[in-house]
């Protein structure tokens, strides 16, 4: 037990949906609260991940800074913050990582840890100077991929020195395999005959949902009676939708939006399909794996880390809509390659990436630093 709590805040523009937020939240949840005293600060909203927050005892705070220009003065709100909340460890995460930083710095916040969860299809060049600007504040960078991390190295220019790896893990428990649940099935207006194709993240040009749309026009001719379900919201939904229409599909894709019920959503999938154009570590894939949802993903990010091809799961090129489509449908036909993949999959997960393995490597990383700082060496012997 230590002397007293160490305070760790976590900054972050929102707990709305998506693997980020509940990563927040899985990892706040099952860290240990007698050691370490945790809480949130939201930059632009807060979000559904918030309310789950409050609800186990975390406090959550919207500390918003301009929603419409550059907040020149935010750095200096955020400072105060936390200075009044007495942070020990500011554990910022993607789209925190500049003005965290430099409000740690004037707070004179004892460790900054900032993880990178991946990157968008083009790094802006202003991008690139605030990431490296803010690397030189940090005590510490996490990629959640080696992809990652040699990107980060290589073209972002980040200090090689300070950037680990730590793979993103999931919540085993919560994450299973289970029987299509009656009620979802009938909320869709499935039977039990359906295959049913899905795939769970954020509308936007990176999760590059389109393909997968057009890959479901192919595989549907070889199994017309299934269906699409692209779980979640954002930017590009008007689009999608429009584009599932061209194609005569409007009724066997479901755009069901943001869900909070995703382990039994995919208990209803056959197949899950990751058509990203770039990933970090994803969390959707991994909750797929757990349930042992057999995962079709392109050779991108840190994707062909978590999945040995033909083993537990399929790898495809990217922007390869035909080369996806052959897979869906080569994995649903056969019944053997289709088990022994659901098999691993699930075994895999709970072996490699569960959420106390991240957590305890996250509170390594923690200690360790902590135990360096003149204040805290104590802790170093903990």
């Amino acid at each position: 037990m230590l002397k007293s709590k160490i305070n760790l805040m976590h900054a972050v523009q929102e707990l709305t949906t998506g693997g980020l937020e509940r990563l927040i939240f899985e990892t706040s949840r099952v860290i240990d609260r007698d050691s370490f005293n945790v809480e949130v600060c939201c930059f632009d909203k807060l979000g559904y991940f918030a309310d789950r927050l409050n609800e186990i005892g975390i406090t959550t705070t919207l500390l918003q800074k301009n929603q419409e220009k550059f907040d020149m003065r935010y750095p200096y709100r955020l400072a105060k913050f936390l200075r009044r909340k007495k942070v020990h460890v500011l554990q910022m995460h993607s789209g925190s990582y500049f003005f965290g930083s430099i409000a740690g710095a004037l707070a004179n916040t004892p460790v900054m840890v900032y993880t990178d969860h991946g990157r968008f299809l083009r790094d802006t060049r202003h991008r690139v100077i605030t990431d490296r600007i803010s690397s030189l504040f940090a005590d510490k960078i996490i990629a959640v991929s080696k992809e990652l991390e040699e990107y980060l190295i290589r073209v972002v220019k980040l200090p090689q020195k300070k950037i680990i790896t730590v793979i993103n893990g999931i919540n085993t428990d919560e994450f299973r395999p289970g029987e299509k649940n009656p009620e979802l099935l009938s909320e869709f207006g499935l039977d039990g005959g359906f295959k049913v194709v899905g795939t769970v993240g954020r509308l936007d040009e990176v999760k590059n949902q389109r393909d997968l749309i057009g890959a479901f026009k192919i595989f549907k001719q070889t199994h017309p009676k299934s269906v699409l379900i692209i779980v979640g919201d954002g930017p590009l939904e008007k689009q999608l939708r429009h584009y599932a229409g061209d194609l005569g599909l409007e009724k066997s894709v479901f755009f069901p939006g943001f869900r909070s019920d995703i382990p039994y959503i995919l208990n209803l999938f056959d197949l899950f399909v990751l058509p990203s154009l770039s990933e970090g570590t994803s969390i959707s894939l991994l909750e797929a794996m757990a349930s042992g949802i057999p995962p079709v993903a392109t050779d991108v990010g840190g994707n062909p880390s978590i999945i040995d091809h033909m083993t537990d799961g399929i790898i495809v090129r990217p922007e390869d809509v035909d080369g996806l489509a052959r897979a869906m449908v080569d994995l649903i036909n056969d019944s053997d390659t289709y088990n022994k993949i659901s098999q691993d999959a699930r075994s895999k997960v709970e072996r490699d990436y569960s959420i106390k393995r991240m957590v305890d490597s996250y509170t390594e990383i923690y200690m360790e630093l902590l135990g360096k700082k003149r204040k805290f060496k104590y802790l170093a012997n903990v």
